[in-house]
């Protein structure tokens, strides 16, 4: 049996906390000041002890509450860490990506068909026939339309997800450098 200095002693506190932890019923304790110092050690350990969930033996809620917050935050870093890997390697990449290279996409479809009456107009008024004229119209339309098919649509976005994710992975700010839509074209 020990008295309340050896007990805080032992444990690294003051007698006023062993008191209380007595009184929390953490310490195990008779009646008077008596102290079993090793039942004490053991209770305190247990006290102390983060675990990783309440059935593995021991630990305060406030120790338990952290474990868990860890997990929490270890997991989710290592979900950010797999989006960016995948990024990287081109196996994802974000709705916004997508959205920025289609956008630019459908901005130059609309371009090349709004430029077709201007084109057209000088090669269709100098033919005559109805024939002549749907043969020099589909020949337009098939050049837009190759044009925009070499556009490489899948390319730009991996691309465009492989920057982000570089950028991420080296702790840059995740914005955009002017011009972006622009590359986002190409």
């Amino acid at each position: 049996m020990a008295t309340v200095a050896e007990v805080a002693d032992w444990l690294g506190l003051s007698g006023r906390r062993v008191k209380e932890l007595r009184a929390d019923g953490v310490l195990p304790g008779g009646s008077g000041e008596a102290y079993d110092l090793k039942e004490c050690v053991r209770a305190y350990c247990a006290h102390m002890r983060p675990s990783s969930g309440k059935a593995a033996g021991g630990g305060s809620e406030a120790a338990q509450d952290l474990d868990a917050a860890r997990v929490r935050l270890l997991t989710a870093q290592a979900d950010a860490r797999e989006m960016l890997n995948a990024q990287m390697r081109g196996e994802a990449v974000l709705a916004e990506d997508l959205d920025v290279v289609v956008g630019a996409l459908v901005d130059g479809i609309r371009a090349k068909m709004l430029g077709l009456p201007s084109r057209a107009a000088p090669v269709v008024s100098a033919l005559s026939g109805l024939v002549e004229i749907r043969e020099a119209l589909t020949e337009l339309v098939h050049e837009a339309c190759g044009d925009l098919a070499r556009t490489e649509v899948v390319g730009s976005v991996t691309d465009r997800a492989r920057r982000r994710a570089s950028r991420n992975a080296s702790g840059n700010e995740d914005t955009e450098a002017p011009g972006a839509a622009a590359e986002a074209d190409a």
